[in-house]
């Protein structure tokens, strides 16, 4: 069975990255976007694996409901937006599931180069992009050169 994500600014270069990166992995992807329009053609490209949600964060207790409600499960929250209304919304979930995964990306980073390290810290069983280290319930992807010499990290919480 494929993993649920959701990703919050799903409408942005990096949140567009990481919808396409998730969805070509296989992965059903909730992109969520205050204009659910804006991903339309994310959805035409993957049909099969990419769902449009328009996104308000004072009502995302709705929609996780809803996620939950229409695919009994949620297993990847990826919150480029950083609001901590989604964040807490999923906690309750996850916490129940006993597994989930909370990634708040760096904005800063090269959009696909985060996807990519995103989504292979999500999908690949027991891989790991290089510089990723296990911190308790935190995983942490370590600063590195990307291919332009900026630095980039991105950080994962995981529920236990």
């Amino acid at each position: 069975m494929a993993k649920v994500w959701l990703v919050t600014g799903a409408d942005g270069a990096l949140g567009r990255s990481i919808v396409a990166a998730a969805a070509a992995s296989g992965a059903v992807v909730v992109a969520a976007a205050r204009e659910p329009e804006s991903v339309y053609d994310l959805v035409g490209a993957f049909p099969r694996q990419v769902e449009a949600l328009g996104f308000a964060p004072e009502r995302a207790d709705h929609a996780v409901a809803g996620i939950l409600g229409y695919h009994h499960r949620l297993d990847v929250l990826v919150n480029t937006t950083s609001d901590r209304a989604i964040e807490d919304a999923v906690l309750t979930h996850f916490s129940a599931q006993r597994s989930g995964a909370i990634v708040r990306p760096d904005a800063a980073a090269e959009p696909w180069e985060a996807a990519d390290a995103i989504v292979a810290a999500h999908t690949e069983a027991g891989s790991r992009p290089k510089g990723l280290q296990p911190l308790g319930s935190r995983t942490v992807l370590r600063p590195t050169a990307g291919k332009c010499g900026k630095r980039e990290s991105t950080t994962t919480r995981r529920s236990a």
